[in-house]
């Protein structure tokens, strides 16, 4: 979802977007011969083992992918294009329990999933080798194409347009995030020369009952959203509770852009809207 926002805000012309085939980040060879050949001004790190369940399953996989593949592409940046810019894709996931309100930068991640320390050890790796960097530390992402595997809000609408009522979790608190915005906020920072560490996530926390509710709101259907039955939503992934985060950094540097993530849902969904009439039709 987010690689295809990228793709078209940046253009075609001086973008790179780089399948596996293309980019296997777990095969040395492979990655530096793509990164001597290329020698990237900059590189947008969006690759990843992104499906939490499993990297407690496939723990090895996760961190070859996300720790050691991450670290892969640090070394040969430093090798061919030492001056480049490494933007790094994280998770606020990476926060872990700590607290109760949303999370800023300065808070120390204490993850509680493989998925997440797999994330954080690769922060890790970008900040202890690399001078020229951005860790964007997002989550709960929407948008794309209705065809994505990973589009949350079409799934929402496939789920409840054909029933009176469904379910959504009052106990997992995050911020919906709206990838086209966070495309543009990612390219402002690098249009502002910044680096560090910011959180990038649609603006205002709920829970995920409320999130539901609201795709369905916008969606205009006739479905009823309540709030599931203790261990409804039962997860092998110890996730915390708590995902959701503040754009401080981004607020105290006046350059935050993220939408209230209700007005970007709607949108997001008034275009997924056009494209499912447009197919039905």
């Amino acid at each position: 979802m987010l690689a295809s926002s990228f793709k078209l805000l940046f253009g075609y012309g001086v973008t790179h977007c780089l399948s596996r085939s293309e980019l296997d980040i777990t095969n040395k060879k492979n990655v530096y011969s793509v990164i001597e050949r290329l020698r990237p001004g900059i590189i947008i790190h969006a690759a990843a083992y992104t499906n939490v369940e499993a990297c407690e399953l496939e723990k090895e996989s996760a961190f070859a992918i996300n720790t050691n593949g991450t670290k892969l592409l640090v070394d040969a940046l430093k090798k061919y294009s030492p001056d480049s810019l490494f933007i790094y894709l994280s998770s606020t996931g990476v926060y872990g329990l700590g607290k109760e309100r949303a999370y800023q930068e300065s808070d120390t991640p204490e993850p509680t999933t493989v998925h997440h320390r797999s994330k954080y050890e690769a922060e890790k790796e970008v900040i202890g080798n690399l001078k020229n960097f951005l860790i964007i530390r997002t989550g709960w992402l929407f948008g794309g194409s209705m065809a994505h595997s990973k589009n949350f809000a079409f799934k929402r609408y496939l789920e409840a347009k054909d029933k009176s009522s469904v379910y959504g979790d009052p106990t997992q608190f995050g911020n919906p995030t709206y990838v086209n915005d966070l495309a543009e906020q990612i390219k402002l920072l690098i249009e502002k020369n910044e680096l560090g560490i910011f959180n990038c996530v649609g603006e205002g926390g709920c829970s995920r009952l409320d999130y539901v509710k609201a795709i369905i709101e916008e969606f205009e259907l006739d479905c009823m959203v309540t709030a599931a039955p203790d261990g409804f939503f039962s997860r092998i992934a110890p996730v915390s509770f708590n995902e959701s985060a503040e754009n401080y950094n981004l607020i105290q540097k006046k350059i935050n852009i993220m939408r209230p993530w209700r007005v970007a849902l709607k949108d997001y969904i008034d275009k997924l809207k056009d494209e499912i009439n447009g197919k039905e039709s």
